[in-house]
């Protein structure tokens, strides 16, 4: 009984000083930089993080599955300014490749859309005369193909099984915060 009390007091005295205080719930996209908190396996380009495998080249399906293992997806290019960002990233730190990305007209064949966002290929990305679907078996996009050291400007169709390596994207974490006073 004296402990039901006391366990009513308390509740009763914390009530009371809640009253006293505004709380100011915030909550943003991303991790702010003063944050000493890692994300790694994934980079922060802009404002996503990204992850680019260096290593273990896979084909179009293996890619896309990995990807799904770490939490994220192939990675879709929704404006111009994250392909920039991403190619500038690509360049400055000397990572020449070929990549996959969720392109591909898997769903609709003749119509290349980003595979994991469904959101139509709109962007003037692609090298000149592509996508081609060469020898009709053509149907996933790659980054890189015919980029030099200072562009990367180009998208192609590949068969699905070639082995490329991937970049994959994930969701812009949350930060929640709580002001007292």
């Amino acid at each position: 009984m004296v402990i039901t009390y006391f366990v009513l007091s308390a509740l009763i005295g914390l009530l009371s000083l809640v009253g006293g205080y505004e709380v100011v719930p915030t909550i943003e996209d991303g991790i702010p930089d003063h944050l000493n908190f890692t994300t790694a396996p994934f980079v922060k380009i802009g404002h996503g993080y990204y992850y680019i495998e260096i290593n273990a080249p896979k084909n179009w399906f293996d890619a896309s599955e990995s990807c799904h293992r770490l939490g994220a997806k192939l990675i879709s290019f929704e404006t111009i300014q994250e392909w920039d960002l991403i190619n500038r990233y690509l360049l400055r730190n000397q990572i020449y490749d070929i990549y996959w990305t969720s392109g591909a007209d898997l769903a609709h064949l003749g119509k290349h859309g980003w595979f994991e966002t469904g959101n139509p290929i709109t962007l003037q990305i692609w090298y000149p005369g592509e996508p081609n679907n060469q020898n009709g078996n053509e149907h996933c996009d790659e980054l890189g193909y015919r980029g030099s050291s200072d562009n990367y400007n180009v998208l192609n169709d590949r068969p699905c099984e070639y082995t490329r390596r991937y970049i994959c994207e994930r969701s812009y974490p949350k930060t929640a915060s709580f002001i007292i006073w």
